[in-house]
């Protein structure tokens, strides 16, 4: 039996690893990849709306951008961890669990730094503050949530299918088509009710404009508890899918 004090060094030399792998290997494409790209469709998207001006535009997409970047990340490099460090598993050197748990950490930490960056341009803009932060949070948590989840459903998928990880950054840009942070809820006109019932990323990009200002748009009664739950099923389910009494993941990449 591994002793908790072997378990959080392991835990650490994980974090550090999963970090090393995708800043400090990299560190030009993550920040073309994490910050000048993502800027630069927010300034594009918002120069081409001519019914708001850029500075009242930019704010809504930015916020709604960072918790859209964090389901993302979750996916890429929280979930689908298992996969791209199969052979690590196979070796049975390190539970899925406690790899998951370490790769879980980088996107967290990323959305972190996007928030930071949009929080300081804020600051030299002369947008109105308002609205309540905890609703980012709230928001955060749904992300990232739903995001590690299917991230894990998708690494178990990629195992009997493995032309699905070429197909999954395709996915992720449907995502983004269907969810409204290039273009404001109500965009969604006679749909908007049914589809924040049934995506949670809908309430979260919702929530998080409503966390830096208060005049963000009403979203249908129970869509915040429902997307909550539903992004809580979506975890759970890519968790029992580690704990199922089925082949090892590891067994499962051999």
């Amino acid at each position: 039996m591994t002793s908790p004090r072997a378990t959080l060094r392991v835990l650490r030399l994980l974090i550090k690893g999963s970090f090393g792998r995708i800043v400090r290997q990299a560190p030009i494409s993550a920040l073309c990849y994490q910050i000048l790209l993502p800027a630069a469709v927010i300034w594009f998207v918002a120069f081409l709306d001519r019914g708001a001006t850029p500075r009242a535009r930019w704010p809504a997409i930015a916020i709604a951008g960072t918790v859209w970047l964090l389901f993302a990340n979750s996916v890429n490099y929280g979930g689908m961890v298992l996969w791209d460090e199969r052979r690590l598993l196979r070796q049975a050197v390190v539970p899925a669990g406690l790899l998951l748990a370490a790769a879980a950490v980088v996107p967290i930490g990323l959305f972190g730094v996007h928030l930071s960056v949009v929080h300081l341009a804020l600051l030299a803009s002369s947008f109105p503050q308002g609205g309540a932060p905890v609703k980012t949070l709230l928001a955060g948590g749904m992300a990232a949530a739903s995001g590690l989840g299917l991230g894990i459903l998708a690494s178990r998928l990629t195992a009997f299918r493995p032309d699905f990880a070429l197909a999954l950054p395709k996915f992720l840009l449907a995502s983004l088509v269907l969810t409204p942070v290039l273009y404001p809820l109500s965009a969604l006109d006679g749909v908007k009710d049914a589809w924040c019932l049934a995506n949670p990323l809908c309430v979260a990009t919702e929530l998080a404009r409503a966390g830096i200002s208060s005049q963000s748009e009403d979203l249908p009664r129970y869509a915040v508890a429902l997307a909550c739950a539903l992004s809580g099923a979506i975890l759970c389910w890519g968790l029992f899918t580690l704990s199922a009494r089925s082949p090892s993941f590891a067994n499962d990449h051999a």
